[in-house]
């Protein structure tokens, strides 16, 4: 029996697990991903502290465990959420309540300045993002091809044609349009036409892209984004952002590009 304690969780997320439980909807090294009411919430030691994220105490394997896809958790009324393989104590100090982040800044010298570094710093940082990648790769041209199409002249038809475009469980069409939807709101812009592109993320894209997408639009931020975009906008140094390139082979850097345009 593995047993870690719980650094930080949702109030809203622990009630539905006490109501109704949780299944177990994906399993990997470092990350564990359950359903609580039809939202995916992420359980790992690094995965950095919001409203669907479980952070725990310690570096869990999670694949080296006898998990199932279906498995059960359950909430034991001794403050554990449990599995027969797997028990998360709960502190009542760490359950927290995530609010929508609703502050918005103007661009202004210093952040034009700010946000120049930080474009140099994804191209000469990240080995494959839309500043620099292989041109010989057709895949990677086609991509950001594509990519390139949108960020140009940002609407729905472009957006919808990178939506779910690349691998992974977010590919990079959705981190670009993520960190677009995330740049907008920090600026306070608004586009007539996120409201369609969320919704159509649920049907032509995995359903952790497209939760990402309508956490973003609805302003449910990972820490790791606030304090992103409060070093940018109050400290004007690319800090936070850097912490954000490292997430994935090639999400950190979508999602930066995104913002950038978004913001601009």
């Amino acid at each position: 029996m593995k047993t870690t304690n719980v650094l930080s969780i949702d109030a809203s997320v622990l009630d539905e697990i006490k109501n109704h439980g949780a299944i177990i909807y994906g399993i990997y090294a470092r990350t564990m991903h359950i359903m609580v009411n039809k939202k995916i919430i992420t359980i790992g030691h690094h995965v950095g502290h919001g409203k669907h994220h479980i952070v725990i105490e310690d570096q869990i394997s999670f694949n080296t465990i006898d998990f199932k896809v279906g498995d059960i958790f359950i909430y034991r009324h001794e403050g554990v959420i449990s599995h027969p393989l797997f028990d998360m104590k709960i502190d009542e100090s760490k359950i927290k309540k995530y609010d929508p982040y609703v502050m918005t800044y103007r661009m202004n010298s210093a952040s034009y300045h700010t946000f120049k570094e930080l474009k140099a710093y994804v191209e000469n940082h990240h080995t494959e993002n839309f500043y620099r990648y292989q041109q010989d790769n057709p895949w990677l041209k086609f991509q950001f091809d594509q990519i390139g199409v949108f960020l140009a002249a940002p609407g729905l038809p472009s957006a919808l044609s990178i939506l779910g475009l690349g691998m992974g469980l977010t590919p990079l069409g959705d981190d670009i349009l993520t960190g677009f939807i995330l740049g907008l709101n920090t600026v306070g812009k608004t586009l007539p036409w996120i409201e369609s592109l969320v919704s159509e993320a649920q049907k032509k894209t995995s359903k952790l892209s497209a939760q990402n997408l309508e956490d973003t639009f609805l302003r449910l931020y990972p820490e790791i984004f606030i304090q992103m975009i409060e070093d940018l906008f109050i400290h004007n140094n690319i800090e936070g952002a850097r912490s954000i390139l490292k997430l994935g082979s090639t999400s950190g850097a979508g999602i930066l590009t995104g913002f950038i345009c978004g913001c601009m």
